[in-house]
């Protein structure tokens, strides 16, 4: 907000504000006011798989959400070269001369869309690494061979099974995990609240483990 509130003095009217890293929702309206509605307000979720550069790098769809339609056909320009025109847009737009980054984007209606995308992008990987870490579990509890039982789940089309390991950690999925969490106040994930409650069970596990063995799993 420092960033933000520098900029509302030195920014040039009409400039681009794109919002890259992971926010709550409701923050790019928040930095919309505090700009004084002088610049475009775009949020477009950083995404990056550094061990697939090419295919989830540049060339990554992104999703991308504007405060104001304006702001969407500003962000599209940068990001995309394409042109977004919302259903109230009756003028031609005579911005495709202008040089883009070429990413393909994906644009949503409202920014708040945008803003939740990377939380529940995260929230649904610890989902994932949690159901592992149960099945880990599950399989101590009843004699079973993990990886046996993973490899032969995986050979279905539909079916990928992680590899739990020392817990659900990372500077990322737990905290993005939370702040899904609590992005509504009416209704909570209960599948998420469980998938937590999983992690600290594994968590338990690991260590009881490693006071008792060699602290390697099987």
């Amino acid at each position: 907000m420092s960033v933000v509130e520098k900029l509302s003095i030195e920014a040039k009217n009409g400039a681009l504000l794109s919002i890259e890293s992971t926010i709550p929702k409701g923050t790019s309206k928040k930095v919309f006011e505090m700009l004084q509605h002088r610049l475009h307000v775009v949020h477009a979720p950083h995404r990056w798989y550094a061990a697939e550069e090419k295919e989830h790098g540049i060339n990554q769809p992104r999703v991308i959400g504007g405060v104001c339609d304006c702001c969407l056909i500003g962000g599209m320009q940068f990001y995309g070269g394409a042109t977004y025109r919302s259903s109230s847009d009756n003028n031609n737009n005579n911005n495709n001369n202008k040089k883009s980054l070429g990413i393909p984007m994906h644009p949503v209606t409202e920014i708040e869309i945008a803003e939740v995308t990377k939380v529940i992008e995260n929230a649904h990987r610890y989902l994932q690494i949690a159901f592992a870490e149960e099945l880990y579990l599950y399989c101590q509890a009843n004699n079973m061979n993990f990886p046996e039982l993973r490899d032969a789940l995986n050979t279905k089309w539909n079916v990928n099974i992680l590899e739990p390991r020392e817990g659900i950690g990372g500077h990322c999925l737990p905290k993005d995990t939370k702040m899904f969490l609590q992005s509504s106040k009416s209704v909570r994930s209960k599948i998420i609240i469980a998938a937590t409650e999983v992690d600290k069970d594994y968590r338990i596990y690991r260590q009881t483990r490693a006071q008792t063995d060699t602290g390697h799993l099987i």
